[in-house]
């Protein structure tokens, strides 16, 4: 049991060192930018609409 501790301490450590590592970068993958939820906003307008059009 002691051992199982120990990885999983060191793999909160790891986890750790990997998320201050990305946010003194400032970068963060697969962050969506303000035209990402735009063209999703889009879509879902383009296709509420589209499907309400083929039902009448």
């Amino acid at each position: 049991m002691e051992d199982q501790a120990l990885a999983w301490e060191r793999e909160l450590e790891r986890r750790i060192r990997i998320y201050d590592q990305l946010e003194a970068g400032g970068h963060w993958p697969g962050r969506l930018s303000a035209v990402d939820y735009w063209a999703m906003a889009g879509l879902t307008l383009a296709l509420s609409v589209g499907f309400w059009m083929w039902g009448h």
